[in-house]
């Protein structure tokens, strides 16, 4: 009895890792073709969108709506913005994220480390940590 319970336990925790990465893989891929609203139907009505700069949280927006003005903001400066995950690794309701993202000319990057948190399968908060050269 006790290895069935552990076998379905595992099973769960398999199942909803798999769940959390594909959710931020398709943010991701909206993100990628500008869809704001591909993007949203990703995310809580509560998401947050966090700095993590200098050892201090800054938040960027708090609520759908708040991040639906700020990506509409965002691609009007930047056209031709699109972000790659380079590295992943998916803990429960957490992804964390490697992410390199590419300037307007699509030439120049950098890469900056992303902390995803799930909530009933929608993305909660995602914090981005300073922003270096990619290795």
């Amino acid at each position: 009895m006790k290895i069935l319970c552990l076998i379905v336990l595992v099973s769960w925790a398999v199942s909803t890792a798999a769940a959390s990465s594909k959710q931020v893989t398709l943010f991701i891929d909206a993100y990628n073709q500008h869809d704001i609203e591909k993007m949203l139907e990703k995310t809580s009505e509560q998401v947050k969108w966090l700095y993590n700069i200098d050892d201090q949280i800054l938040i960027e927006t708090d609520g759908k709506d708040a991040l639906r003005t700020a990506m509409i903001a965002h691609f009007k400066q930047r056209s031709q913005a699109r972000s790659q995950i380079k590295k992943s690794m998916t803990l429960g309701d957490t992804v964390a994220v490697i992410e390199e993202a590419f300037s307007n000319d699509g030439e120049h990057s950098q890469c900056a480390l992303s902390i995803y948190q799930l909530k009933q399968n929608l993305i909660n908060s995602i914090t981005y940590y300073s922003a270096t050269a990619c290795e």
